[in-house]
């Protein structure tokens, strides 16, 4: 997984603090317990379709899987988008697992406007 571009990061940074400061009127104004957006979010481009996440988080996670094959998909079957990913060492062992990694909360998404678009293409 490459990182992100000054451009990209300069852009997920604006658009994170956007939408914290919304979220922080929000919490103000009706008392909510509701989460600030963390890291650096980015919307993941699959040919399946699309889901926003957070870059920082998923890279690093990615990079934990090193001496491992893995394969990822997009599940939007359910409604909301899931990045399934599947890991294993060699075929024959019993060493494989699977990981699913959730869209965004959707009062996180609705505020995260002109994020970046990081195109995945499959193993």
């Amino acid at each position: 997984m490459r990182p992100l571009s000054t451009e990209e990061k300069a852009q997920s940074k604006a658009a994170k603090q956007r939408a914290n400061k919304q979220l922080q009127a929000k919490r103000r104004k009706i008392g909510a317990r509701i989460r600030d957006v963390k890291g650096d979010p980015v919307v993941l481009q699959m040919e399946g379709g699309s889901i926003t996440l957070n870059y920082e988080m998923f890279r690093r996670f990615i990079r934990s899987l090193k001496n491992r094959q893995w394969n990822m998909s997009l599940d939007t079957s359910t409604g909301s988008p899931t990045l399934i990913i599947t890991h294993h060492i060699n075929l024959w062992g019993k060493d494989r697992g699977y990981v699913e990694l959730y869209d965004l909360p959707p009062y996180q998404k609705e505020l995260l406007t002109d994020l970046p678009v990081i195109e995945i293409e499959r193993n």
